[in-house]
């Protein structure tokens, strides 16, 4: 068993300390989301840019509804919605 001391960075939540950064090796690039409150189930979920950068697509984590919006000029500039 480690000891608090012997742990690897992020290997335990702290709330004193600084986030772990994110592998700069990895060549990952964070993936845009859009936050959503699903009326129909009263929870929340994200859905996701689609490859061809059209739309944000993505369903109810509980019911299974789906919800698309679509990317565009003149959109908004909220990342939060509400849908169902």
């Amino acid at each position: 068993m480690n000891s608090r001391n012997d742990s690897r960075p992020g290997e335990f939540f702290d709330a004193s300390s600084d986030p772990v950064p994110p592998d700069p090796h990895t060549g990952r690039e964070s993936r845009p989301f859009l936050g959503i409150q699903f009326r129909c189930c009263r929870t929340y979920g994200r859905i996701y840019r689609d490859s061809g950068r059209t739309q944000y697509k993505g369903s109810c984590p509980r019911c299974g509804s789906r919800v698309s919006v679509p990317i565009g000029p003149g959109g908004q500039g909220s990342r939060f919605f509400s849908a169902g």
